[in-house]
C-alpha cells in the first residue's frame, strides 16, 4: 500500500513522498499514487499551486532497487515481461509526470532536501521551479545500475544547464551538492535545511497573486520556445497578448492600477 501523503492547504496541493526509511525510493505503488495525486491536483480548480516535498531527510532516491533484485531472475526465466511488467509499470509512470506538469495550469514547485537522485532527480527537473535545501544532492546513478534516465530529463536538463554539463552528470553519474546546483542554474532558491518547504510555499503564494492566465501562458510560451522557431515564437507571443487583452483579469489589472490598489484576479 502506498504511503504518499497528499493534502490541500489554502490553495496549495502538497504531495509528500513518505518512505523515509528507504530514502523515499519509489516502487510501482508509490509511483502510481504520486502520478494520480499530481493529476488530481492539476485538475482541481481549487488548487492554485502544487508543491512536491517529502518526509525525512531525503527528497527521493528514485526506483527501489530491491524490486529490481527480485525482478531480474524472473525476467531471465520469462516469468516477467520487460515491457509489460517493467517499462509500462515504472518508465511510463515516470514519463507521465512531465506530461502532467507541462499541461498543469498552475505552477509546480519541487522542495528538495537530501538526496534527489535517479527518478527523484527527474521529478525535480520536471518541476517548474526547484527550491533546494543546503543538504540537497542531485545526480543520476543509473550508469552504475546498468540503466538510463527517463522522465524527459534528457530534454529538460540540457535546457536548464546546457548540453555539456548535462552530459557530464549523465555519463559520470557524479552527484552535485545544492550550492553547485544553484551556481549552474539548476535550482531557483537555495535555503538552509529545514526552510525549504516554507520557501517553496512563499514562492508559490507569490505566484498565486499573479493573474492565472498570465501564469499558464508564460508556462506555455517558455515551453514552446524550446521547440519552435524564432518567428513562430514571436507570432505565438503576439497571439497570446491579443487573447490576454480580452480577459477580465486584464481589465481588473488596468483598473486597479488606476485606482492605486492591488488587483483581485479571478482567472477569467
Amino acid at each position: 500500500m502506498a504511503k504518499l501523503l497528499y493534502e490541500i492547504k489554502d490553495g496549495i496541493a502538497w504531495t509528500r513522498f513518505n518512505r523515509p526509511e528507504i530514502l523515499n525510493a519509489l516502487d510501482s505503488d508509490e509511483l502510481g499514487a504520486f502520478v494520480r495525486a499530481l493529476q488530481d491536483a492539476a485538475d482541481d480548480s481549487e488548487v492554485k499551486a502544487i508543491v512536491i516535498s517529502s518526509v525525512g531527510d531525503s527528497f527521493c532516491a528514485g526506483e527501489d532497487l530491491k524490486n529490481a533484485l527480485r525482478e531480474y531472475p524472473l525476467l531471465q526465466t520469462g516469468e516477467m515481461h520487460p515491457i509489460l511488467d517493467i517499462v509500462e509499470d515504472i518508465t511510463e509512470g515516470l514519463q507521465a509526470i512531465p506530461r502532467i506538469i507541462r499541461m498543469a495550469r498552475k505552477v509546480v514547485i519541487a522542495s528538495v532536501r537530501g538526496l534527489a537522485v535517479g527518478g527523484g532527480f527527474e521529478i525535480a527537473i520536471d518541476s517548474d521551479l526547484i527550491v533546494a535545501a543546503e543538504s540537497a544532492r542531485f545526480g543520476f546513478p543509473e550508469g552504475n545500475a546498468g540503466m538510463t534516465i527517463t522522465g524527459a530529463a534528457t530534454k529538460l536538463l540540457p535546457l536548464s544547464i546546457g548540453l555539456h554539463r548535462a552530459r557530464e552528470l549523465a555519463l559520470t553519474g557524479e552527484f552535485i551538492d545544492a550550492a553547485e546546483a544553484y551556481r549552474i542554474g539548476l535550482v531557483n532558491r537555495l535555503v538552509p535545511t529545514g526552510e525549504e518547504d516554507a520557501e517553496a510555499e512563499r514562492l508559490a503564494r507569490r505566484i498565486m497573486t499573479r493573474a492565472p492566465f498570465s501564469v499558464v501562458n508564460h508556462k506555455r510560451l517558455l515551453q514552446n520556445a524550446a521547440e519552435i522557431g524564432f518567428e513562430a515564437t514571436l507570432e505565438l507571443e503576439k497571439q497570446t497578448i491579443t487573447n490576454m487583452i480580452y480577459t477580465e483579469d486584464y481589465g481588473e489589472a488596468i483598473t486597479a492600477f488606476g485606482e492605486k490598489r492591488t488587483p483581485t484576479f479571478k482567472g477569467r
